[in-house]
């Protein structure tokens, strides 16, 4: 019985371990002026086979996919710009989603307010996201990352 659930225990661990890899996130380093504006890119990308739901969503039982970057009282970010979204056609009905594949890029620009101390700051920043296939959802999940800005 205990080698039972030690089994089941391990096999309910791998496929955790598997949809948390279904998306990846990358941030390159971004330079940054205060006083100045800047952007800041977020690579995304999602498992062949797998897509995720749109930022914007017709149905409102769809969980969206969001972006936040911390702030503080120096740094403010302003507008996040998505990619376009494809249709995805749920199989047996004419109804579709909006969702990304693949890999894509969002974007947001940011301003740097007050002056203080240059050099390197780590902000936190997390991408929720709803990851389905052709026949299933899974659990909505949160990408955690760090934006590295240096402050020159």
């Amino acid at each position: 019985m205990k080698q039972l659930m030690i089994i089941c225990l391990f096999s309910v661990s791998a496929v955790a371990q598997s949809d948390d890899a279904l998306v990846k996130v990358r941030v390159p380093a971004v330079k940054a002026r205060f006083g100045h504006a800047g952007s800041i890119e977020i690579f995304v990308s999602v498992t062949n086979g797998y897509h995720i739901q749109a930022n914007q969503t017709k149905d409102e039982l769809i969980i969206p996919t969001t972006l936040e970057i911390a702030e503080d009282e120096t740094f403010k970010t302003n507008e996040q710009v998505f990619p376009s979204a494809k249709k995805f056609t749920l199989a047996g009905t004419d109804q579709y989603l909006e969702v990304y594949d693949g890999d894509f890029l969002i974007q947001t620009s940011f301003t740097m307010s007050e002056p203080g101390e240059r050099g390197i700051r780590q902000l936190k920043g997390t991408l929720t996201y709803q990851a389905c296939d052709s026949v299933r959802c899974l659990f909505p999940r949160t990408v955690d990352f760090f934006v590295s800005i240096e402050i020159q």
